[in-house]
């Protein structure tokens, strides 16, 4: 039988500390999604963090088609890891964090496991602009397979939550937007096959919680995955985004003492 709690104690050290590591060792390691979540519960549950909501990444067609999956990969968003706009977002190495600017839900009632299917948008009260960090805790979140993906939180870092957008407008936002970095444009939006859909990305998480038997309460935060071009920064930066005449953004501050 698969135990995650090893692997959840490795992880919890790498996220206390900062330190990144190469991989789960053989005897712990995650060999299916299934185990890689439970890997995830487990870890969450050590960290003591309260989640407010999930992240999804991974959920464009052509994500989907080259990981094998077939649908997004989820991870929680923490409370202490959830910021608005102007933050500064505090970064516990110098690795580079990906910068992911995306679509969030604000869920307007509670999603049961057990109840029949539903149109996924039904369930959402609010739009929200939003911009996920990704930094993982191994080296290389690649290499190591999804299922260690998705029990590192699925390389979870931050969430910075924009204000309410109508959802009749999304494509507006997205034609429109342009990110910079330290004041020079850095991405705007995906397109084709590349970008996420975001009500697409939002099904593959009911359909993730039905199979767990999770609840996703009323309130909870659904960041879709990326709408923009990925990239990366590391250390101290300035990072903003324009969309419909609006703005988001944030800093990031390096963690004092954690430069490797």
């Amino acid at each position: 039988m698969f135990h995650p709690a090893p692997a959840a104690a490795i992880l919890t050290d790498a996220w206390r500390s900062g330190l990144l590591i190469a991989e789960l060792p053989e005897a712990v390691r995650p060999r299916t999604m299934s185990q890689g979540y439970d890997i995830q519960d487990r870890l969450v549950a050590e960290l003591g963090q309260m989640p407010v909501g999930w992240k999804l990444g991974m959920g464009s067609t052509v994500q989907k088609r080259q990981s094998g999956v077939g649908r997004s990969l989820a991870g929680r968003v923490l409370r202490s890891y959830l910021h608005r706009n102007g933050d500064t977002v505090s970064l516990p190495n110098a690795a580079p964090v990906t910068v992911e600017f995306e679509i969030a839900y604000v869920l307007g009632r509670d999603v049961l496991p057990d109840e029949a299917l539903f149109p996924a948008l039904a369930a959402v009260q609010e739009v929200r602009a939003a911009f996920e960090l990704v930094l993982s805790r191994f080296k290389d979140r690649r290499a190591v397979g999804w299922p260690s993906f998705v029990s590192d939180n699925g390389a979870f870092q931050a969430l910075v939550l924009g204000e309410k957008v109508g959802r009749e407008r999304i494509a507006e936002l997205t034609a429109s937007l342009v990110v910079s970095l330290n004041g020079r444009e850095a991405a705007r939006s995906l397109s084709g096959e590349d970008v996420t859909d975001p009500e697409a990305a939002l099904g593959d998480l009911i359909a993730i919680a039905r199979e767990r038997g999770t609840i996703l309460p009323a309130g909870s935060i659904v960041s879709t995955g990326t709408v923009s071009k990925p990239f990366n920064l590391s250390g101290n930066a300035e990072v903003s985004a324009s969309f419909l005449g609006e703005t988001l953004g944030f800093r990031t501050e390096l963690r004092a003492g954690n430069a490797a």
